[in-house]
């Protein structure tokens, strides 16, 4: 794991499209803005994946993506 510091409205880049900013920290929270283009999901690690679909997991096993 990479562990980086930064401060409030300073930012981490993530190859080319994607940006994370802390945007405030208070009481031992951080919140974070994300830039990223909309195809790349984004969600909090408690929450789990979304169930995937029939067609869609054809086409996982199929294609191996």
């Amino acid at each position: 794991m990479l562990v980086l510091t930064r401060k409030k409205n300073e930012s981490i880049r993530i190859a080319d499209d994607i940006v994370l900013t802390v945007v405030r920290v208070h009481g031992g929270k951080v919140k974070l803005g994300i830039e990223c283009p909309r195809k790349v999901p984004i969600r909090r690690s408690e929450v789990p994946p979304a169930p995937v679909s029939e067609p869609e997991l054809c086409l996982v096993e199929q294609f191996g993506e």
